[in-house]
């Protein structure tokens, strides 16, 4: 059962650092091993499970069963949704997966779960007009500071179509102990993630380049995370004819909190 709550006041100020894997220089090689192993502990750990019911509205307001997915890295946890989706409500849904710097090995593993994943780069901020269908973005918002992330939510409002952004990361003392921990995650759990190859043994174990890079991205996402007063105060100032905006959290137990942005057409009056 999903709950919702009260949201954390932050105690600092938004931190716009970089994320390694932001970066144009930083190797495609090495990119897709970091995407692949946050997309598999996605998957595998059902963090955003409590997301289900909220892309079910999204769904309904839009009249639509596709799921077009931004900044979707390695992959994500959409296929997990999906069947979420088909056998606690009978909603099966089309997914297609973007991200700006396409991923060939997502892409397979796309395809390999029933998904689709576009080739052509897909800027969130700017999507193109005949990609249709409720957007998502998952852990992802956080990567624009607050003008692209206002962007990123205007453009699907002035398309008129659902968005649903959810983030499990935040600007708390929480969301910073909790990075501390992932190189001791990434070791436990590189053994579990397919394909395990010799480069991501090498790299996670004889050169801990794996664990480091993705504790120091998962440290400052924790910093660069948007409040949901933050969040709020971006949506108050999109327009709301024929659009509505909802920003919350929502929690299943055992699993982390999930805060989120939902936009939904209405129909004009």
């Amino acid at each position: 059962m999903d709950t919702t709550m009260t949201p954390p006041k932050s105690l600092w100020p938004r931190l716009h650092l970089f994320e390694l894997l932001d970066q144009e220089w930083y190797p495609a090689a090495l990119r897709d091993h970091c995407t692949n192993y946050l997309a598999a502990i996605s998957q595998r750990m059902g963090i955003f499970d409590a997301a289900a019911p909220l892309l079910l509205r999204g769904l309904e307001a839009g009249g639509t069963d596709t799921v077009l997915d931004l900044g979707s890295g390695g992959g994500g946890p959409l296929p997990r949704l999906g069947g979420i989706l088909a056998q606690e409500h009978g909603r099966r849904v089309r997914v297609v997966q973007t991200d700006l710097f396409p991923n060939e090995r997502a892409r397979e593993r796309a395809l390999a779960a029933g998904a689709e994943y576009l080739q052509e780069p897909v800027d969130a901020t700017r999507v193109p007009p005949e990609q249709r269908g409720m957007r998502t973005l998952f852990n992802a918002l956080h990567h624009f500071k607050p003008e692209a992330a206002r962007a990123v939510l205007a453009d699907a409002q002035a398309r008129g179509v659902p968005i649903g952004a959810f983030e499990v990361v935040e600007r708390s003392p929480k969301g910073v102990i909790a990075a501390l921990f992932i190189p001791l995650l990434v070791l436990l759990f590189t053994p579990t993630i397919r394909p395990l190859t010799l480069p991501r043994l090498l790299l996670t174990y004889g050169v801990p380049l794996f664990p480091l890079v993705i504790f120091w991205d998962g440290l400052v996402s924790a910093l660069r995370a948007h409040s949901p007063d933050e969040l709020r105060k971006l949506t108050d100032s999109l327009p709301r004819e024929s659009y509505t905006w909802e920003v919350g959290q929502a929690q299943k137990p055992g699993k982390p909190a999930v805060t989120y942005v939902l936009g939904l057409p209405t129909p004009a009056k």
